[in-house]
Order: structure tokens, then sequence, then C-alpha cells
């Protein structure tokens, strides 16, 4: 109705997964090489989590048009809280498995596992996505496990991935999916988009429909991100009915007071969207199995300075075994700051575009359940500089994050409340340990060294060949041998870091960097 109006090609701000249409923001392509990750992968599952309406299902449809001509793929788009003989039907027809009408189950697992023994033997990968799994119940859950279980002496035969909202995290929790919590060989959680991101979505999706991008104000957009909070189909909503809006009213710019009008006319009068991400719950069971392996290995120092936190311990009773010195007599700061580290995490998962209940127990193992780790440094304000990620730090007795650094003046937040430091401000009241979040790569334990083998090791290769400008491996399966030693240590040494070929945190968080991941810093992208 309004395209011609405003020299549309077509509709921009349809909610229909179009992958043409989809904005590659870090976290996006971030996801993006989780899903690919998995497909390259032999067996287990791949988790992607996201709220309702951040594109799960569009980054979808985008991973089916680069998936190799070596895979056959069923995807089930709409699975259903049925029977498991229901399901398996619906995967053999998927798959283009031929079933009588009436059959069993066993008859399917028995046609499925056939059909897998001949992909394999031809040299071809099977891949099933199901999208909205959390509408599975626990019971088809656990039969997906079991398909796990058809295997060769060498590899497995089926690649699952799930696509789900953040209550599959929930139901990951119960004890009856311990084993498939285990099985879980990588898990990225997606996030809203920021403002600057909402703005270049907007832009991004007009650009498509070969729209003029001053269609939309710049106070229109932040009206749009301010309502929406950056959940990309509630943005395509209010969009159309604005342009609907002002192509009604005759106009040729869509303004705050269009956006808001039809905000009200798609999401009710004065309607504000809930906090994008609520995460009330714990995958449990494979925090479990972390924390137990994590716990059986000797204490590791992976630089001089820095230590991993144990998720099985309060994140507030973390303790250090280098005793720092006193600090000089510290100004008075002018906000209050919590009185625990623990609290500190509520602003700091906020940089990182996600939330934590109340009732959550630690955030570590938030964090391991989205595919982040808590880490403990022992630094020095340069050190965190070039550690370039938000951090909780204690500054007197009390504990606050630091969450930029723009010219000398570091921004430190608690809750609502914001205050600018100089560098000798920060410094005299800083007592040397820091706490931080960072992005672990698929399947992590421990850091990795020669001979080591499993998902983390192949996620390193496709890191290290995507870096290099290579087209990341279709096999996995790669062992930790003098090769890839070498590439490590050159790696190292162009990030400035100690050439040890031991892939520990420090090392992922560069890896990281240059990658340009879904990740906040101290400095913005632009400030070099």
């Amino acid at each position: 109705m309004y395209t011609q109006h405003f020299g549309l090609t077509e509709a921009p701000f349809s909610i229909a997964p179009n992958p043409r249409y989809l904005f590659m923001s870090r976290r996006h392509r971030d996801a993006l090489a989780h899903l690919l990750f998995g497909v390259q992968s032999d067996g287990g599952f791949v988790l992607l989590t996201g709220e309702v309406g951040t594109g799960k299902t569009t980054l979808c449809r985008c991973l089916l048009e680069q998936i190799p001509n070596d895979v056959e793929i069923a995807f089930v788009l709409n699975p259903f809280a049925g029977s498991g003989r229901a399901l398996l039907a619906t995967i053999c027809s998927e798959f283009g498995i031929k079933y009588p009408a009436k059959t069993s189950l066993k008859m399917l697992v028995d046609r499925l596992n056939t059909f897998l023994m001949d992909s394999h033997s031809n040299h071809r990968k099977a891949v099933l996505i199901i999208d909205e799994a959390q509408n599975l119940s626990y019971e088809l859950l656990e039969q997906l496990r079991l398909l796990t279980n058809l295997e060769t002496n060498e590899r497995k035969l089926l690649q699952i991935i799930l696509l789900g909202q953040p209550e599959l995290l929930e139901m990951l929790e119960d004890r009856s999916l311990r084993q498939l919590s285990q099985r879980i060989i990588a898990r990225f959680h997606l996030s809203a988009l920021d403002s600057n991101e909402t703005e270049a979505y907007i832009t991004h999706r007009l650009a498509i429909a070969h729209g003029q991008p001053e269609l939309f104000t710049r106070s229109a957009m932040k009206s749009v991100y301010r309502i929406s909070t950056g959940i990309p189909r509630v943005i395509n909503l209010i969009c159309d009915r604005a342009l609907l809006g002002t192509y009604a009213e005759h106009k040729q710019q869509v303004t705050p007071r269009i956006v808001s009008r039809a905000a009200n006319e798609v999401l009710g009068p004065r309607r504000a969207i809930a906090k994008p991400i609520r995460i009330v719950a714990v995958a449990a069971a494979v925090l479990l199995t972390i924390t137990a392996v994590w716990t059986l290995l000797p204490t590791e120092v992976f630089t001089p300075r820095v230590t991993e936190i144990a998720t099985s311990e309060p994140a507030s009773a973390t303790t250090s075994l280098v005793q720092t010195p006193p600090v000089p007599v510290p100004a008075k700061l002018s906000i209050r700051g919590h009185a625990s580290a623990s609290d500190a995490y509520h602003d700091l998962f906020a940089l990182w575009g996600t939330s934590f209940d109340d009732k959550a127990s630690n955030p570590c193992e938030l964090a391991t359940a989205i595919g982040l780790r808590c880490l403990e440094s022992i630094a020095t304000l340069p050190e965190l500089r070039e550690l370039d990620r938000p951090v909780i730090v204690q500054l007197n007795t009390e504990y606050f994050t630091l969450k930029q650094i723009l010219d000398g003046t570091l921004t430190v937040i608690a809750g609502s409340d914001q205050l600018n430091l100089t560098q000798a401000e920060f410094e005299s009241n800083y007592n040397g340990i820091a706490q931080m979040l960072w992005r672990m790569p698929p399947a992590y334990q421990a850091p990795l060294k020669k001979n080591d083998r499993g998902a983390a090791v192949d996620w390193l290769v496709t890191q290290l060949d995507m870096i290099d400008g290579h087209s990341p491996p279709i096999e996995a399966g790669f062992t930790f041998n003098d090769s890839l030693e070498e590439r490590v240590r050159d790696f190292q040494r162009r990030a400035g870091l100690s050439p040890n070929g031991i892939v520990d945190p420090v090392t992922w968080i560069h890896l990281n960097d240059v990658e340009a991941m879904s990740i906040p810093t101290l400095y913005s992208r632009d400030q070099g």
C-alpha cells in the first residue's frame, strides 16, 4: 500500500524470516558461527537460545543457504508435544525417508538408522534442526538424545541443532535431561540489538528495499529502540505500521510522534516491551559436570596474574592466592556501590545484553549456561586496559563495574548510578582485584594444549583459519599437534602475549577480539 509512495520495491519490515533481510550484528555473526560449527562437528547437540523475535529462525534460514552439498538436512519448524512416533515420523519425512502409513516407533528408528548408515558410507553428514524446541516435552527431548546414540566406531551419525526460547534453558536444568545437557558441544544465547544496532538495522532493511535512509528521522529511530528494546520482530511491527501511518498522513518522513502512535496500535496503548532477556534458570546438569571436572583439576595459573572463578563457589566468596599490598587512603566516592561482587554481576551481565534472576544461586553458573565464563584477575589498570573488557572492581570497600574508558576518563556504574573518575581517582580506590566475563569456545573445560582433541580444538582451528583469511574447514576431529601449536604461538606473538602455545582464557579473549565477536569492550571499536 505504501511502497509506491516511498519508492520502495517491497515492504522492508515484513516479519517473515527472509535471509535476504538478515542484519548481521556482531552477536548474529557469532551465533551463525556457532551454527556452522555445529554442522561441521560430529554428533551431539548445538544449542541456540534467544528471546522471542531476536532472529533465531532467520539465522537458521541463513544457515540453510550455506550448507555444503554433502550434508543432508531435516528442518522441523514447529515441533509439537505429541508422541515419540509422531516426532520420528516428521524427522523421517524431512530426510525423505519413506515409511508405511501404519508403522511402529521401532520401524521408524530402524529406517532412520539405515538412512544414516547409508549417508555415512557415502561420506555425507546428516543434520537435524529443530526450531521452537522449548515446545518439546521432556520425553521427546530424551527421545532426541537417544537418536544421538546412533553411531559407528568412529563417529556419531546425527548432529542435532536446537533453537529455542529461554525457557529451554530452564528445561535443561531438570535432572532427567542431564545426559542431553552433557552432550551439548556448543551453545549461544542471542540477545537483542542495542541502540546503535537498531538504527543500523532499520537503515539496512530500508536499503534492501531501495528506500532512503532519511525515511526515518534519527529521533524516530531512537523512539523505535526505546519502545522495542531492540527486539527485531517488534522493530519490524512498529516500523511497518509507522510507514503506513506516515503514508496515511501524506508525509515523506517518519517522526517520533508517528512511531509512538504506531506502537500503540500494534502493541497496545502505552505498552512497554519487557526487558528482552530474562533467564530465570540454569542448565544445572551440564554445569555440575563441568564444575566436577574443574574441581578435580589442579589449580592452574594461566598467566602470573589471572585465575578462573570456579562455578561451584559463590562469586562473592572468591579469594585470591596473592595478597595485595595496602592501597593509599582512598578518596570518598560520590555514589554508593554494591555490597558484594555477586550483586555487581547484574550490571556486568547487562553490558553483555542479558540478565539473571535474583534467585540464581551463582552468576558464574548462569554465565556457563549461555556460553560465557567468569575470570578473576589480579591486575593493574594498564593490564585491565590490555584485557579490554568491562570488569567488576572493588573501589574502597564497595563493588562497581568499570564500563568504559574514554579519553582518559574511567566510567564506573552501580545499578542506575554512574561515575566518571580520573586515573588517579580510580587507582587510589582500586584494590587490584577484578572479575570479568569472557566468551568461551564450544565444550570448553580447561586450557587447550598439545595432544588435546574435541570440539574446542575444532573451534580453535576454525577461528584461526578465519583469522588467516581462509574458509573454515568442513571436517572435524582435529588434534592439537605440533603444527597447530606453532599457529597458536604465532597468534600469541602477534597479540603481544607470551607464546607458550597453550590456549588459556587470555588467549581466547584475544581470539575473540580479532574475530569481533559479540562482546562489550572498555574501548569503543572506533577509538583504536
